[in-house]
């Protein structure tokens, strides 16, 4: 990974939750899993085994990437400046006649179905709108080729 990871304050937080269930519950679970299929025999044709330990690689995985986060981590402002769009920044936009709020962060904090759906800074539409104002346009080009306008009428 390469460069900073933007979290807000409670991205950080459920980051440092997964891995302490990763180490604390999980990782346990699955060697003492490991532990009782050795236990059984042959490791060769045992199933158990086989399952448990590619769960294992799965966690450690998955710990060293969450670790990797939460070292390059930069914590974003979410009451940062309402004059122009940044990360942390809650915008209302209308695209065709409809209001939306979309919460602008990090690409591994970004989930469009939550509320407000929080949008990555790197996705076509934030990278629109980063650095834009009030009453600013932007033209986003979605990946099927069709454009949306949208016009920015609050930034928070």
């Amino acid at each position: 990974m390469v460069g900073p990871v933007y979290l807000t304050e409670s991205g950080k937080a459920a980051l440092e939750a997964e891995l302490h269930d990763l180490i604390h519950s999980q990782r346990p679970a699955v060697i003492a899993r490991i532990k009782a299929a050795k236990e059984l025999g042959d490791l060769r044709e045992n199933a158990d085994y086989e399952i448990a330990r590619n769960e294992q690689s799965f966690i450690e995985g998955k710990v060293l990437e969450i670790e990797e986060k939460l070292r390059n981590a930069e914590i974003i402002d979410e009451h940062a400046s309402t004059d122009e769009v940044a990360l942390g920044s809650t915008v209302t936009v209308t695209a065709e006649r409809k209001s939306h709020d979309y919460l602008i962060v990090g690409s591994t904090e970004a989930d469009p179905s939550g509320e407000p759906p929080k949008i990555s800074n790197e996705s076509p539409l934030g990278k629109a709108l980063i650095g834009r104002k009030v009453n600013d346009k932007v033209v986003v080009t979605l990946p099927n080729g069709n454009e949306i306008n949208y016009t920015i009428k609050k930034i928070s």
